[in-house]
């Protein structure tokens, strides 16, 4: 019997229930396919497998998303819809 007291960093993408840190009207889940590292104050930076909550998409590529509580923009090109592992 293995008894593990490990913190997961990142949220289980086939997880039903969001993290208490989740904005309440999001627009999808995303996971990041690639690490990002943030170039200005109100973007986020993640690394891959981040679980980041997408609640605006801009028109020039970039979303708006929350991730562990933290809202912060990044490029949608580094991103993919969660519902792609659900198949």
């Amino acid at each position: 019997k293995e008894e593990e007291a490990a913190v997961v960093e990142y949220s289980d993408p086939y997880a039903e229930e969001d993290p208490p840190w989740a904005p309440r009207a999001y627009l999808e889940k995303v996971v990041a396919i690639y690490d990002y590292t943030k170039d200005k104050e109100d973007e986020l930076s993640f690394q891959e497998g981040a679980i980041i909550y997408v609640i605006k998409k801009n028109d020039d590529g970039w979303y708006e998303g929350v991730m562990n509580g933290v809202t912060g923009l990044f490029p949608g090109n580094y991103v993919e819809s969660i519902m792609h592992y659900s198949e």
